[in-house]
């Protein structure tokens, strides 16, 4: 059984039963986001065990599904992941991602099937229903709108579907016991051998069935932060996979990580301090910065690509031209169109998430000797104006 039932009911007691003068302490807040997120996931998890119960008996040429040269697009989160992921999501000849709606509410290929017929009626019908999610979204997204473009129709970070197992550092959000979770952000360094296979067997499953139904004969294309510390495991599941890593100046990465992070321990908890778990936090990101910056050069050049934000704002078209080209990815006339439109616009672009590192606990001084590596590596300036935005 892939399910973590076991993390489940750890979490669960100390959730109720040991969360005292802890970031999770049990306030009124609190026990109504509980009650919430519990009756929601149970009520999914039951669609969506089903829907792989089905999956079985009505279409098991799932099963048989290639997976061929994925492409894994991972990094510190705030690096330009999001923006990669959605520039190259829109070469719809080559790639196909999964979008927000099939992570979270369709991962059997039963559901995909339901939905997807769904899809095509409201569309006969003049997309009523297209119309009103969006409007609703755009209610329940509205207070991360600054950090992160939600939206159930555009391609987002297929890790979520290990929410579905119980086996995510998501949880961390809501569920926030660092000695439980910790090693699912740190997953080949922490995790046991039989945990990440059963973990990776039912990402690969997720992948197969995404392939079935939306993109036989394309190459799947993901994006997570969280895939950072999982080059190795995903590359023992994928042998054929290719890797393109995103880097950007810890000067910014690392205030904007803390910021965001702190938005959703605030959302989801009663926090005892603004910025919980720092120390954490910062240990997780050095894993982020180092892990697969070195599992990506034992690889051959065909295989990776890491890419600075800087080239991908100020040289986006060129920047993705080196990139199909060093991965043997073909590029056809109808997407280089595409990419002098998105780089005219990352060149427009002026982020909403605003920030300031005088808030934290923390010098640039510090950042500088924790990250120096990367700071030395990618010739990062060590002494620059405090950045405002990310």
């Amino acid at each position: 059984m892939a399910f973590n039932f076991k993390l489940l009911f750890r979490l669960a007691y100390k959730a109720l039963f040991a969360s005292r003068g802890t970031h999770a302490r049990l306030t009124l807040k609190r026990l109504c986001i509980l009650l919430i997120t519990t009756v929601f996931y149970v009520v999914l998890e039951i669609a969506n065990w089903i829907g792989f119960f089905l999956d079985r008996i009505l279409f098991p040429g799932y099963r048989r599904q290639e997976i061929r040269q994925p492409v894994f697009i991972i990094g510190v989160p705030r690096s330009g992941t999001t923006f990669l992921h959605r520039v190259l999501a829109q070469d719809e000849a080559q790639f196909t991602s999964m979008k927000f709606w099939e992570i979270l509410l369709a991962p059997s290929v039963t559901q995909k099937k339901i939905f997807k017929t769904i899809g095509e009626f409201d569309r006969l019908c003049g997309s009523p229903l297209y119309r009103l999610v969006c409007i609703a979204e755009k209610y329940m997204f509205k207070s991360f709108s600054d950090l992160h473009q939600h939206s159930l129709f555009e391609a987002e970070e297929d890790g979520h579907l290990l929410l579905h197992i119980f086996s995510s550092a998501i949880i961390f959000s809501v569920l926030p016991f660092e000695e439980e979770l910790l090693p699912y952000f740190l997953f080949d360094m922490e995790l046991d051998a039989v945990s990440r296979s059963r973990i990776m067997s039912f990402y690969k499953r997720c992948v197969q069935n995404h392939l079935y139904v939306f993109g036989k004969n394309k190459q799947f294309l993901s994006k997570n932060p969280v895939f950072s510390t999982m080059v190795q495991s995903l590359d023992e599941t994928f042998p054929d996979a290719k890797f393109i890593c995103t880097v950007r100046t810890p000067f910014e990465t690392v205030p904007s990580t803390i910021s965001m992070a702190a938005r959703y321990f605030n959302t989801f908890l009663n926090p005892l301090e603004p910025y919980p778990f720092l120390d954490g936090l910062l240990k997780v990101l050095s894993c982020y910065y180092n892990y697969p910056l070195a599992k990506l050069d034992a690889l051959p050049p065909h295989r990776q690509q890491i890419i600075t934000y800087s080239a991908l704002v100020e040289r986006l078209a060129q920047t993705v031209s080196d990139l199909y080209a060093r991965l043997g990815i073909p590029m056809n006339p109808a997407y280089s169109q595409i990419l002098q439109k998105e780089q005219e616009k990352a060149q427009r672009y002026k982020s909403k998430h605003s920030y300031s590192l005088d808030k934290f606990v923390l010098t640039r001084e510090q950042i500088v000797k924790k990250y120096e590596d990367i700071f030395n590596r990618f010739e990062f300036e060590k002494v620059i104006n405090p950045p405002s935005q990310s």
